[in-house]
């Protein structure tokens, strides 16, 4: 079989835990249609392997991800099947997923940790959605309303504010805060914990997990999906680059 090309992410497999770390810390890990492509196909890769208990989520550079590349000029007309394919895979993999957040995760890098399971913070993580500072209509809030529920969703998505490690764990949008040095150790320590137990358990306590907290979230996201590609139809990218100066650097 050939090897995937990998340019975007890195892949590898330590023990039980596979690892999966964007890579683009030029781009403070911005999310282009490659990186949703790479993503799906090594959530999928590492889902497909027996080996491989538990997918952690991380970024290069020390920071997660700023969200969205608006400086790629080469998006695919498809591209918002791409991003959403790639979320799925994530909120969907069979296996276990955690993300390492340090740093920044922003807007769809926030969207991004909250499509895992679980999410481990460095202290110095910041979460932020800057959908209505950029001007453009929420994609996945379903996904911030299954952890903080429908007020702290509002005030995070009205005011796009962000919110520091500690706000994040006080508020239950982060299971652990760990020193920034301790974060890839505290990751692992977590997936080790879960991947003592039967993966065939796992697979179906996660399948029952979701049935129960997404049974209308088919119905949403298609919800979403259709309210953001209209609202599209009315705003131009460059409204979103003419604010990106204020995103964090």
């Amino acid at each position: 079989m050939t090897r995937y090309d990998y340019r975007t992410i890195e892949l590898r497999r330590d023990g039980k835990t596979g690892w999966l770390t964007l890579n683009r810390p030029q781009a403070r890990n911005a999310l282009s249609a490659r990186v949703f492509d790479e993503l799906h196909h090594a959530v999928d890769e590492l889902a497909a392997d027996p080996e491989v208990a538990v997918i952690i989520l991380s970024g290069n550079g020390n920071v997660f991800s700023s969200g969205r590349d608006f400086r790629d000029r080469d998006v695919p007309a498809d591209f918002e099947d791409r991003r959403s394919r790639a979320f799925e895979a994530l909120e969907y993999c069979p296996k276990p997923t955690i993300a390492a957040v340090a740093g920044y995760a922003i807007t769809g890098g926030l969207t991004l940790a909250l499509a895992c399971d679980m999410i481990v913070a460095a202290d110095d993580a910041v979460f932020q959605d800057t959908h209505a500072k950029l001007g453009v209509i929420t994609l996945r809030a379903s996904r911030l309303y299954e952890v903080l529920g429908p007020m702290k969703t509002r005030e995070l998505l009205f005011t796009s504010r962000r919110v520091g490690a500690q706000e994040a764990l006080d508020m239950g949008l982060v299971n652990r805060v760990v020193p920034a040095a301790q974060l890839a150790q505290a990751a692992q320590e977590l997936a080790a914990q879960i991947s003592v137990h039967s993966p065939r358990a796992l697979r179906a306590i996660k399948e029952v997990v979701n049935r129960v907290i997404r049974a209308d979230q088919a119905r949403l996201l298609e919800l979403e999906e259709l309210a953001k590609r209209r609202y599209s139809e009315q705003h131009t990218e460059q409204d979103a680059l003419d604010v990106l100066e204020r995103r964090p650097g």
